[in-house]
């Protein structure tokens, strides 16, 4: 988008997006449970029917600073783990038409 390539970009967020929803299934049936990397649980004593998130000070003080990635789930490359097409068979079916 930046280029001003609108058809790319809109190309590339519809790829991205498919394989969140495809990671989310993945880890869905294989018992992961997602947590925010950036955010821990919070329990307002004001309203402890609700959980709230704080940010936890590891994105500008440490991640970015240093440039390191690893701790988020890879999102950007195209390869899926060796095991998910048996899990997810039409999710991964779906990406892969997408991405000829």
């Amino acid at each position: 988008m930046e280029n001003g390539d609108l058809k790319l970009a809109a190309s590339e967020k519809n790829r991205l997006e498919e394989k969140q929803r495809g990671m989310r299934k993945y880890m869905e049936k294989k018992g992961i449970e997602y947590k925010p990397v950036y955010f821990d649980e919070w329990k307002n004593p004001d309203d402890p029917s609700q959980t709230y998130y704080r940010y936890n000070g590891t994105y500008f003080e440490k991640d970015r600073k240093e440039g390191n990635w690893g701790r988020l789930p890879d999102i950007f490359n195209e390869k899926y783990p060796d095991d998910y097409e048996a899990l997810v068979p039409k999710a991964a079916e779906s990406g892969k038409k997408k991405n000829k």
